[in-house]
């Protein structure tokens, strides 16, 4: 006899995005579902230069059955075009009886519209936590970093972190010319900006192809916190809604 596992969480977009931004790479996702973790999806993309960790924890969900750990696969060509149709005023339920998984988008009015798959059958790869020393934290107001994200996707193939004393620079150059966005607790533009006493300016460069994909999801975030650290990746940590966390690694471009 199959477990109970079922979820309900507030807010369909988030799934909408962050599988999105997956889909880019993978055709597959493995999503870890536990009584005492919640849920959640760790995954890199083929050329593991960008590591993207989702996670909700059980309180974040409006209800959250689920009797004992278990990885459920998710077709990223299917279950994101179930998604796509989701708004903000959606909620998103997720079941499986052992064969199937369903995904119910459930509106503010009640009505329910479900979809139903076949559990899919894949290997599972266990990602290890990161063990990285950061230098600088800058925690950005997240529409204004949606913004940037958007217009930097459009300028040119490299996107350069610099993190000053004042605050961190976000740029991009293509042939037509270079493009800055300063980011300050002065100009409001940034919540809390964090620096050693030591403090030396660097500068770090990685591929916009990575750091735009997260335009959407910035978009309704909270909050982001961009941490730095000279030739390093990045952690770009988005605070979502209901408490849903989703922490995206991207490793430097050699240039």
């Amino acid at each position: 006899m199959s477990s109970q596992l079922r979820f309900t969480f507030a807010d369909a977009r988030i799934w909408r995005y962050v599988l999105r931004a997956l889909a880019e790479y993978l055709e597959v996702v493995g999503m870890k579902v536990s009584p005492n973790e919640g849920v959640r999806i760790k995954a890199m993309d083929p050329s593991r230069v960008m590591l993207l960790d989702f996670h909700i924890p059980p309180s974040a969900f409006e209800e959250f059955v689920v009797e004992k750990e278990e990885i459920l696969f998710l077709n990223l060509e299917n279950v994101p075009k179930v998604l796509r149709r989701a708004s903000k005023n959606d909620k998103l339920a997720m079941s499986s009886d052992g064969t199937r998984l369903t995904l119910t988008l459930i509106s503010k009015g009640g009505a329910h519209r479900s979809f139903t798959f076949p559990l899919i059958s894949a290997s599972y790869e266990e990602i290890p936590e990161l063990s990285l020393e950061f230098k600088v934290s800058a925690k950005i107001i997240s529409p204004i970093l949606a913004a940037v994200l958007s217009i930097l996707k459009d300028v040119g193939e490299s996107t350069k972190f610099k993190a000053l004393r004042e605050g961190l620079s976000i740029t991009s150059s293509s042939e037509l010319g270079e493009i800055e966005f300063l980011f300050t607790t002065t100009t409001g533009t940034l919540i809390d900006y964090q620096i050693p006493e030591d403090f030396t300016e660097f500068t770090n460069t990685y591929s916009t192809e990575y750091v735009a994909l997260l335009s959407p999801i910035a978009r309704i975030a909270e909050s982001t916190t961009i941490k730095l650290a000279p030739e390093a990746p990045c952690e770009i940590a988005l605070d979502l809604a209901a408490g849903a966390q989703l922490r995206v690694y991207i490793a430097p471009r050699i240039e």
